[in-house]
């Protein structure tokens, strides 16, 4: 009774299918070249999923002004500085530290999956689909755990060191377990010395703590696990040997290392190449002195030869290694040549990272400059490719563009250090990589920032020098009072060959240094009174910003408050040093009492005085010219004239300027006639009773 209910159902559903089905077979092209109707269309070109992005990514190009795709793209919460990018890098990779420790600890909340009323009942539950082990929660072994050889094969396959540790004691340790596994638990634990690997997952804290330096000394544990399983295995395979050997040997026991490996040799053991390889990169510490080590290496070279081993890259790599950590001078210089020319005639060519090596042994910060650096480059063109083979390959293209901006003095790009770029590139080249590298990209540091500022203040550019103020604040560089004087230097220089656009550009950058260098000694004051001053403005930077700020021709204008602030915070000596060109005062003077800042010229003309500058005096008599519009003929009059005239007689800022003229010329200040000879009789009274 139901068949004429569904059918009607059904049918539309079927013809859609039929239609869809007719339509992708017409979409079919024809798999022969040539058709019955003459038309040959093209063969059928394979495409991957993610083509047509890229074809539209094409078009548009890479934006500089975007953020590294490990932050928010936000202009808010873009972070502009070292300092907030190492910080919040590290900050979102704490969270997902954070996730990996409640999947580990709390494992049972990932392993089932409770459902809801009304069928609630328990099934199996993986936290993705498809089931990705690295989301996994690792299993967990404790005392009470039942383990077999299978868990101990898990933990070898995926290097967990303190887990195959554990599995390894409970299954009965060295008793326990096969020959072959045991061997494989022995690979494991000499390889990473019996400690955890650091995780492959945190690559932003692998990141920033690359700059830390190996450290080379003696770290094998000695009598520890891998010990005991070496000792309790007999015989003894070339497998055993092998993996004791190169863990002492990555470790620096060197010692030790080399003993087993004669011990190998005595009973007939073959080693392989990279036994000797291992043992080549620590034979340094066997030895003391120059002559002694390069024996050393060629004895080793030689047993190899006499073993028939066959070297590899690796072994050329592992003399260099030690060469160059021998020290320098020509003798070291001449025995690495000489293996490079060898191993040549072997068929091996140096790679990246023997290159490296040669580098860190020619290139001294204070030897003399060899230039190898070219013929290295040579090489490297002619080659066809260049694979990476080694860690260390990529110290290389660092290094390589240190020799060129320190050792040698020459440019070329490369995109590791960009500090090399603005260092020596043009001045059109400089503004270019301000403009696509600054700040998402690369954030200059303090040196790099200095030589950007003088870049920019030899091409003349202004405006550019006031942004640059503003990304020392934003790249956290704004407390650093090397480089605020810098660029209040440069301002100065460059200032008047600007437009008027660029100079109230200039002069609002200089007010705002003030104004920060302020804010700055206040939050000091409020923290910790006892703490070092992070800025504090010279005398010379703080005449800089009354130069720059006094071209003001508004008398209303803000910059006339900075000046007057940077003249008290002269004359309260809370700057260090003394102005470097005392005229700029004299003439900020003259322009004051030009537009009617009689406070501003009477504490430039007063400070001169006070520091005892001999433009104190001519600065007095101009300024006094200026005041009270007379010439210098009747001004010196003037000056000569008793204070009791003048007290009636003169504006109170122009009097003030009378007594720094008098202080100027005898080291006191003016006094009325009588009042002096009063007081010369009260004295000469005083010394007669």
């Amino acid at each position: 009774m139901y068949t004429n209910v569904l059918l009607p159902r059904r049918m539309p559903r079927f013809a859609c299918l039929c239609r869809t089905a007719s339509s992708i077979e017409g979409q079919k092209l024809p798999q022969k070249s040539a058709a019955s109707d003459g038309i040959s269309p093209p063969p059928r070109i394979p495409r991957s999923p993610t083509d047509i992005l890229q074809a539209l990514a094409a078009t548009v190009g890479p934006d500089p002004t975007a953020a590294h795709y490990k932050y928010h793209d936000d202009p808010y919460l873009i972070p502009l500085s070292n300092f907030r990018k190492r910080s919040y890098a590290l900050s979102a990779e704490a969270g997902r530290k954070a996730a990996a420790w409640i999947r580990d600890e709390h494992a049972e909340l990932f392993a089932t999956r409770i459902w809801d009323p009304p069928l609630r009942m328990k099934t199996p539950y993986f936290n993705a689909d498809p089931h990705i082990a690295a989301f996994t929660p690792r299993p967990i072994y404790n005392d009470e755990s039942k383990v077999t050889e299978d868990d101990l094969k898990y933990t070898l396959k995926n290097a967990l060191v303190e887990d195959s540790i554990k599995v390894f004691q409970l299954l009965g340790g060295t008793k326990g377990v096969n020959e072959k596994l045991k061997i494989e638990f022995l690979q494991l634990l000499c390889f990473y010395n019996e400690k955890e690997p650091d995780s492959a997952e945190w690559l932003e804290e692998r990141w920033f703590s690359a700059n830390t330096r190996e450290r080379q000394a003696a770290t094998w544990r000695l009598g520890g696990l891998a010990d005991q399983i070496f000792n309790s295995l007999e015989p003894k395979t070339p497998e055993v040997y092998c993996a004791v050997i190169q863990g002492m040997a990555k470790y620096y026991q060197a010692e030790r290392a080399h003993a087993l490996a004669q011990e190998a040799l005595e009973k007939g053991i073959t080693l392989s190449t990279n036994v000797y390889n291992a043992l080549l990169g620590c034979v340094g510490f066997l030895r003391e002195g120059t002559a002694l080590r390069i024996d050393a290496l060629k004895s080793l070279l030689n047993e190899m030869n006499e073993q028939g081993l066959t070297p590899n890259d690796e072994t050329l790599t592992a003399c260099l290694r030690s060469v160059s950590a021998w020290g320098g001078g020509k003798m070291l210089q001449d025995f690495a040549l000489q293996i490079v020319a060898e191993f040549r005639q072997l068929g091996i060519q140096p790679g990246l990272s023997a290159y490296y090596y040669l580098l860190c042994l020619f290139c001294k910060e204070r030897g003399p400059r060899v230039d190898i650096l070219t013929a290295v480059l040579n090489d490297l063109e002619n080659r066809e490719n260049l694979q990476a083979k080694e860690p260390t390959d990529t110290n290389f293209f660092i290094t390589a563009m240190g020799v060129c901006s320190d050792h040698l003095q020459v440019h070329f790009t490369s995109y590791i250090n960009f500090g090399s770029w603005f260092r020596h590139a043009p001045f059109e080249r400089t503004t270019h990589l301000l403009d696509t590298l600054v700040p998402n990209i690369y954030v200059p540091e303090p040196s790099v920032m200095e030589e950007i500022i003088k870049t920019l203040e030899v091409g003349g550019a202004g405006d550019r020098l006031a942004q640059a103020w503003s990304q020392l604040v934003v790249f956290g560089h704004a407390k650093r009072a090397k480089l605020v004087e810098k660029i209040l230097a440069a301002m100065v220089s460059c200032y008047q060959y600007q437009d008027d656009e660029v100079k109230t550009k200039m002069r609002t950058a200089a007010m705002d240094i003030l104004k920060f260098g302020q804010i700055v000694e206040e939050q000091q004051d409020a923290r910790d009174v006892r703490a070092p001053m992070q800025l504090r403005i010279s005398a010379a930077g703080l005449t800089n910003i009354i130069e720059l700020c006094s071209d003001a021709q508004d008398k209303a204008d803000q910059a006339w408050d900075s000046v007057a602030e940077a003249l008290q915070r002269l004359r309260r000596d809370e700057a260090v040093g003394v102005p470097h060109n005392p005229q700029v005062l004299a003439n900020v003077a003259n322009k004051s009492a030009a537009i009617g800042k009689q406070d501003i010229a009477t504490m430039a003309v007063a400070y001169l005085a006070e520091c005892g500058f001999e433009e104190a005096a001519t600065a007095s008599v101009q300024t006094l010219g200026v005041m009270l519009n007379r010439s210098e003929e009747e001004v010196h009059a003037l000056l000569q004239q008793p204070r009791s005239e003048l007290e009636t007689s003169l504006h109170p800022a122009a009097l003030a300027i009378v007594e720094a003229y008098q202080v100027t010329k005898t080291g006191a200040p003016v006094r009325d006639a009588d009042s002096t000879t009063s007081s010369s009789d009260s004295e000469s009274s005083s010394d007669d009773e």
